[in-house]
């Protein structure tokens, strides 16, 4: 979009679901899977001639909704809610390789579970009378949710004339905004999760990475399953230098042609001390800066190497309350429309469980607080 919005600057808040007066609509509906066709550019000779009806129902909406009938505006942000959640979800599923995900109603607090051990000190059966025996304590308790919103300036004009490209932009900006808001939040919560661990902890934080900070790291965190090595190209761009071994000759180290080969198909190798290394996604935030304002800000911290282990429960859980909600109001600055969605996340790492994953942080690249 030309322009981005502040939301808190949003007045009159109106909540679509109070203002939908089409109880047929429903995320299966005809017009709701030929506007997501119509928006994501699929093919549409599959739905034949009905295709102009949903577009003649489209702009009749938009004729209503320019003049001002909430129940038209209502029921456009409806089916383009309908149309974006389905592909937030599975973009969101991503979530169970860094973390246990799950999506709960809204009627539900989210709660973390975890563990203590007691006695931890058991010891060896005395000739004579009981010993102490260690045991697992598992309980819950409930964590906050953050609500991640984003949303985009709407013409309904522009819609009554059958013009559908701008929502279409505005859609795809919401998914890419919101997602990569909840990956902040996510990244954010594990890093300040381990970090801030008062019992133990794989935690190391130098400037630039080190082969035996990493390799320490991965040892320690490998008892908990086989380790992936996750983070920005900023980081693991730096294991490529740490492929290398000593030679018969003395002082001469030399990296296997099978790593060197690695690096020239894809810039990165593919494994590194048995553990697979994983580039996690991370954009420029193009409405942002860097301190030196010379480039972009990225969305998630840059220096980052996580060690995850595979085949384990993550201590890391995290939840999705309810569905994606959406509404609509005016800027109080230049009175604009503006249609806002929501959707709900929870995100923790359970208290006493920090160790299962392994966190390098080089310090060479600032992790910003959200």
């Amino acid at each position: 979009m030309d322009k981005f919005f502040e939301m808190n600057n949003v007045a009159n808040i109106r909540k679509d679901s109070e203002y939908v007066t089409n109880g047929k609509l429903n995320p299966k509906s005809p017009i709701v899977e030929i506007f997501s066709d119509i928006a994501f550019g699929n093919d549409l000779t599959k739905h034949g001639k009905k295709v102009d009806k949903i577009v003649d129902r489209f702009k009749e909406l938009g004729e209503r909704a320019h003049n001002g009938d909430y129940s038209a505006k209502a029921e456009i942000n409806t089916i383009v809610r309908y149309a974006i959640e389905p592909k937030l979800l599975q973009a969101v599923q991503l979530y169970n390789f860094i973390g246990t995900y799950k999506e709960i109603p809204y009627n539900e607090q989210p709660m973390v579970k975890t563990y203590k051990h007691e006695s931890i000190r058991s010891q060896i059966q005395a000739s004579q009378g009981d010993v102490s025996f260690a045991t697992t304590v598992w309980h819950e308790y409930p964590v906050k949710t953050k609500t991640i919103s984003s949303g985009y300036a709407v013409n309904y004009r522009e819609i009554a004339s059958g013009n559908l490209d701008k929502v279409s932009e505005g859609m795809d900006q919401v998914q890419t905004d919101m997602l990569n808001k909840a990956n902040v939040y996510v990244i954010h919560q594990l890093y300040n999760g381990i970090k801030n661990a008062t019992g133990v902890k794989y935690f190391a934080e130098a400037m630039g990475l080190t082969k035996g900070t990493v390799d320490d790291m991965i040892k320690k965190v490998r008892r908990f399953g086989r380790v992936s090595l996750a983070g920005d190209y900023s980081v693991v761009s730096q294991l490529n230098g740490f492929a290398g071994f000593q030679s018969t000759t003395p002082n001469i180290a030399a990296v296997p042609e099978s790593a060197m080969d690695e690096v020239r198909k894809t810039g990165l190798l593919t494994t590194y001390n048995g553990s697979p290394v994983i580039e996690l996604p991370n954009q420029y935030n193009l409405t942002q800066l860097n301190a030196a304002g010379d480039n972009f800000k990225t969305y998630l911290p840059e220096g980052l190497l996580f060690g995850i282990p595979q085949g384990a429960v993550s201590p890391l859980q995290i939840f999705k309350r309810g569905g994606l909600t959406s509404m609509s109001g005016n800027d109080v600055v230049t009175g604009t429309e503006i249609t806002r969605f929501d959707m709900e996340f929870a995100a923790e790492v359970a208290k006493g469980r920090e160790f299962e994953i392994g966190l390098v942080s080089d310090s060479n690249y600032e992790v910003p607080s959200i």
